[in-house]
């Protein structure tokens, strides 16, 4: 039975298919909210997405879900990794793994966990990795919505059943995995992931192997047809409500104290940069210099009218009032000492504002690494919704590639890449030499005007949709 004391939390959960939210009291869950996720949103944009399927703030214990990143299980030679700890280990298997998750070793997170090892020199690894600008678009896209990320996660492995310390199994659309608990305290929890696979049963075969053992018999798995045909144990699918909340109640309590999994943990405030500092540094001199003035001088005030207070004999009602307009002053020191805080939220209103000014420089540079010799681009305009890039090409894959490989770089700055018009010359067999226009859609939302209580402007406002190849 879960505890109904403690602090509150939220879960976003994020699959293919769907966004989910559940907030938490301690380890009671108090409600699940989902929707169908639309296709092509990013993973940051889920996330906000999941962040509004209730009126309410995140908390500031807010735990992020997905499976749009990768996680495996790799071995590596005792003698490679001899003495290596933390952040050393961590970036020897970024590197080791390169070639699996298809990650930048040098711009990507990693989280881990060390298995049981494999005999005679082979120690085993459970990671997950991300590339470090979706972890920070995670973490901005809470943020903006009022709440804190603790940390990022795969579901596969998260959560087991009620039966304490028996393995289990979880099947999802592309991943299989085996895992078990420690025997004893302070060992090693055993775990392998697959990928699974539409044409062939090897990867069952070999996850059997791979484990260690016969598979258990209980887990999840995400919709009834999602059983291999060679498993006869028994599953509970996430499609029924009543599991789904089981499964969530289980993931719970595990990141209620994060072991024996891996996880990313949230990134640290990143520094600003060098003209977001010099702009709040002049602000906020500014502001000490003209609160220091008030301050003086209504000090000197105070100072004044106490010296003669004490200097002259006056009448007692004089006095009284001399008192009165002091009380006054105090009074009004008070609420300029509580303007302090609402000066700092419009600098960091300011500085969230900065943060887009370097967003066409990002798409210059985005566009101009992106150059081949097939393709040639002739002018970017503006246009009411966005921008709109023009350019030929001989080959048209060229132009669907373009498509491709601008929107992850565009898209956290507030653009969204609409399919590519395209029309042929009939110049050649294939139809070309192809004219283009790309349109780059605006996504970043129109700032309302300021208040005192006005919301963090929000730069995930709408989901970019990918371009037909």
């Amino acid at each position: 039975m879960f505890s109904t004391r403690g602090k509150t939390a939220t879960y976003l959960i994020i699959t293919d298919n769907h966004v989910m939210r559940a907030d938490v009291r301690g380890q009671q869950l108090l409600n699940v909210t989902q929707e169908d996720r639309p296709i092509g949103t990013t993973l940051p944009i889920a996330v906000e997405l999941a962040c509004g399927l209730t009126g309410k703030r995140p908390a500031q214990r807010t735990f992020v879900v997905a499976d749009d990143f990768w996680t495996g299980v790799v071995d590596l030679d005792e003698r490679s990794i001899y003495g290596l700890s933390g952040e050393e280990l961590e970036q020897m298997l970024r590197y080791e793994t390169e070639s699996m998750s298809n990650l930048d070793p040098s711009n990507s997170r990693m989280g881990f966990v060390e298995l049981s090892s494999v005999p005679p020199d082979t120690r085993r690894f459970w990671a997950s990795g991300v590339p470090s600008d979706v972890l920070s678009g995670v973490a901005q896209a809470v943020r903006v919505r009022g709440g804190k990320l603790q940390l990022l996660a795969n579901p596969i492995g998260l959560s087991s059943p009620d039966r304490s310390g028996v393995p289990w199994v979880e099947f999802t659309a592309e991943l299989a995995g085996a895992f078990a608990a420690p025997a004893e305290s302070g060992g090693l929890p055993r775990a392998y992931v697959t990928r699974r696979s539409a044409t062939s049963d090897r990867w069952y075969e070999a996850l059997e192997t791979l484990f260690g053992g016969v598979l258990p018999d209980i887990g999840w798995q995400g919709t009834p047809e999602d059983r291999p045909d060679l498993f006869t144990g028994s599953l509970e699918a996430l499609s029924d409500e009543s599991s789904l909340n089981r499964w969530i109640e289980g993931v719970v309590e595990r990141t209620t104290k994060p072991t024996g999994f891996p996880y990313i943990a949230a990134p640290q405030t990143q520094t600003s940069s060098r003209v977001i500092a010099g702009v709040g540094g002049v602000v906020a001199l500014l502001t000490f210099l003209l609160c220091g003035a008030f301050a003086w001088t209504l000090n000197s005030e105070v100072s004044s009218m106490r010296s003669k207070i004490a200097e002259w004999s006056v009448p007692a009602i004089e006095k009284q009032s001399l008192d009165k307009l002091v009380e006054e002053t105090n009074t009004r020191l008070e609420e300029l000492k509580g303007q302090e805080p609402i000066e700092a939220a419009k600098r960091e209103k300011l500085r969230l504002l900065l943060d887009q000014r370097d967003r066409f420089a990002i798409l210059l540079e985005a566009v101009a690494s992106q150059s081949e010799s097939n393709l040639v681009l002739d002018s970017m305009m503006p246009a009411s919704s966005g921008v709109v890039l023009s350019g030929r090409a001989i080959r048209r894959d060229s132009i669907t590639g373009l498509v491709q490989r601008l929107e992850p770089l565009v898209a956290p700055v507030g653009w969204a890449v609409r399919p590519a018009s395209v029309t042929g010359a009939n110049q050649t067999t294939a139809g070309g030499p192809w004219t283009f226009t790309i349109e780059l859609a605006e996504q970043v939302a129109k700032r309302q005007p300021e208040t005192m209580t006005d919301p963090v402007p929000n730069q995930y406002a709408s989901s970019p949709t990918k371009g037909d190849e």
